[in-house]
């Protein structure tokens, strides 16, 4: 029986602060499942790096698809000079011309567009690649969002279930209390003998370490799931 007291005194005071940690939080203070969720998969720093490599990768596909613009180049030229045309207008003789000198100038403007063809396929296959590797980004997103949500579900339900039998185990422990303080007025009284006593204190010994374990599963729950919410998951 000491052994035991001894057993139950060393686990009592290593989940001391489990049970402060638990002080006054039951199964009605739980958020919903359904928001936890929502903000769990809002926070997740993974699907957040994730989304920014998707956004470089865009950019990098607007960026090779402008990369064509610095092959366009913009020509013009200017001639001036003097011309000596015959006009035969100004004469009515069909054997004579009157020549005429004159001043001109033109002007010309255009567009030139030097880009090798196996410059244009390594745009193309690059920016495939890009949009490939967005795309597998989306499925690994996705994929993230299952096994978070599956874990908020399993370590809630496990909560919920803990807390529901640390409710139980606490009616349980109050009723062994009661049992061994009746057990010990008999046995003050001569009416009971001490193996009854130490029978009704091991009842109640095991009870309070089974409560005290119970409270400290329901803190491990409790915290793996803040850390993956991100919040408080108690209102």
């Amino acid at each position: 029986m000491k052994k035991n007291l001894l057993i139950a005194l060393a686990f009592l005071l290593s989940v001391q602060s489990w049970a402060q940690d638990f002080k006054g939080i039951s199964v009605d203070r739980l958020r919903p499942l359904d928001s936890l969720i929502v903000e769990a998969l809002e926070k997740a720093p993974l699907i957040h790096r994730l989304t920014k490599g998707q956004e470089q990768k865009q950019q990098e596909i607007i960026l090779s698809r402008k990369a064509w613009l610095q092959h366009i180049a913009l020509t013009g030229g200017y001639n001036y000079g003097n011309g000596v045309v015959a006009d035969n207008l100004t004469t009515t003789s069909d054997n004579q011309a009157v020549w005429r000198t004159s001043n001109f100038a033109t002007f010309s403007l255009g567009i030139s567009f030097r880009l090798p063809v196996s410059e244009i396929t390594n745009q193309k296959n690059q920016a495939k690649i890009n949009q490939l590797a967005i795309e597998e980004m989306e499925f690994q997103k996705e994929d993230l969002r299952n096994v978070i949500a599956e874990e908020v579900i399993k370590r809630y339900n496990n909560l919920e279930r803990t807390l529901t039998t640390i409710r139980l185990q606490s009616l349980k422990v109050e009723a062994d209390e009661a049992a061994v303080q009746v057990t010990e007025s008999h046995f003050k009284q001569g009416t009971a003998d001490i193996d009854q006593y130490r029978m009704a204190m091991d009842i109640l010994t095991t009870a309070k370490i089974e409560l005290e374990k119970s409270k400290s599963d329901a803190w491990f729950y409790k915290r793996t799931l803040e850390e993956i919410v991100g919040s408080p998951i108690f209102r």
